[in-house]
């Protein structure tokens, strides 16, 4: 049940490859004012910047059109009932195109990926009903059963950080990011401060959200930069009830994480994709980690696992950069700052997105029907 706009993020995606063109120092401000103010602020950019706003909506849409950019609102879906699980299946081998179909029943992922790495298989995030948890370790069971699946691993997580972009590590006069590993060593051990709320566990997952809601989240995912006016043309529902709705509901009940400013600093092929499961001997040591990943260029986003000092990231970076990021996560272990780590190379050129499961949410719940999830995967089966 793809939405059709997030199909077509997922070209864009991967146009990325051809079009991707370096930024320049203009160009960083504007994204770092994109971070702080949101999408849906170039005229206050502008301001801020002392730039004609002329030139900040010009370059904002070129960078979009060259895929180099991406601007797309993050959900809070903790206060929708939804709890993250990032999930890795190792396919049994054989049926790697198999598992991915059979991932695909249940529809409530928002991120599908084939990776690579200690094994062959496919990974996810999925946003879960907070009472079907149960339901959803049941599925995968069932992919083991019917041999699709040699083994998994599931890491329930708080709702995710965007990393914002930062002008830090940017080198202006050559126009490009340096990554200074040393530097960020120090910093993990030095730095101090409490950690946003996202990063928090919390008390509860409580269902604050109602179906027109979710229709104008769903259209912020796809296009974070587009107006209510647009929406409500769109969706043909009137422009004051969304008005409402967004003011009212969506920023109100806290709903939103914030705009994510998703940028490729590197081309594909001469990139990785990974994703990062860093856990710590305590709390302080893995806050301190934490922090230090929000203003860096190789984070996109990070998310605290439930009950373990422990953090899930997705990481992006160059290949000549990845051996100095595992030399410098063997210093911190070294130094005790880092427990231990693992990681899975996700296949950027088979990954796929969509937007909150709206279309399973009725009468103020969400709908998880787990039987027909295992029917559907039976009938696959049966076919492979």
């Amino acid at each position: 049940m793809n939405d059709s706009g997030a199909d077509s993020l997922d070209v864009r995606v991967r146009d990325a490859l051809s079009a991707w063109s370096k930024l320049d120092a203009v160009d960083i401000r504007i994204l770092e004012g994109l971070s702080l103010l949101g999408p849906r602020n170039l005229a206050l950019i502008a301001k801020d910047l002392d730039l004609p706003r002329t030139s900040v909506r010009y370059r904002v849409k070129r960078m979009l059109s060259d895929s180099t950019l991406f601007l797309h609102l993050n959900p809070y879906h903790t206060n929708m009932g939804l709890k993250k699980a990032i999930v890795f299946v190792e396919a049994t081998p054989g049926y790697e195109d198999e598992l991915l179909d059979c991932l695909r029943v249940n529809d409530f992922w928002i991120l599908l990926f084939r990776f690579y790495g200690p094994h062959e298989g496919c990974g996810g995030v999925w946003t879960v009903p907070v009472e079907a948890t149960e339901h959803f370790n049941s599925f995968l069971h069932q992919l083991e059963a019917l041999g699709i699946a040699k083994s998994f691993e599931v890491v329930w997580s708080t709702c995710f950080q965007g990393i914002p972009v930062r002008e830090r590590w940017f080198n202006v006069e050559e126009g490009y990011w340096t990554f200074q590993w040393d530097e960020w060593i120090k910093e993990v051990e030095s730095i101090e401060g409490p950690l946003p709320y996202t990063l928090l566990e919390p008390m509860g997952w409580p269902v604050r959200v109602d179906y027109e809601d979710l229709l104008i989240i769903k259209e912020l995912e796809i296009n974070g930069a587009a107006s209510i006016a647009e929406i409500s043309k769109k969706l043909d529902i009137p422009l004051s009830r969304l008005k409402y709705h967004y003011h009212q509901h969506i920023l109100k009940n806290g709903l939103v994480e914030g705009f994510q400013v998703e940028i490729y600093r590197t081309p594909f092929p001469l990139s990785e994709v990974l994703f990062f499961k860093f856990e710590f001997e305590d709390y302080t040591r893995m806050s301190k980690f934490a922090l230090t990943l929000l203003d860096k260029p190789f984070a996109i986003f990070l998310g605290k696992v439930l009950g373990e000092n422990a953090l899930i990231s997705q990481i992006y970076l160059p290949r000549w950069e990845f051996r100095k990021l595992v030399n410098s996560l063997s210093a911190l272990i070294r130094k005790g700052m880092l427990k231990r780590y693992h990681y899975f190379i996700q296949d950027m050129f088979q990954t796929w997105r969509q937007t909150v499961p709206y279309k399973y949410f009725k009468d103020g719940k969400w709908l998880y029907d787990l039987d027909a999830q295992i029917g559907s995967l039976k009938a696959l089966f049966q076919h492979t």
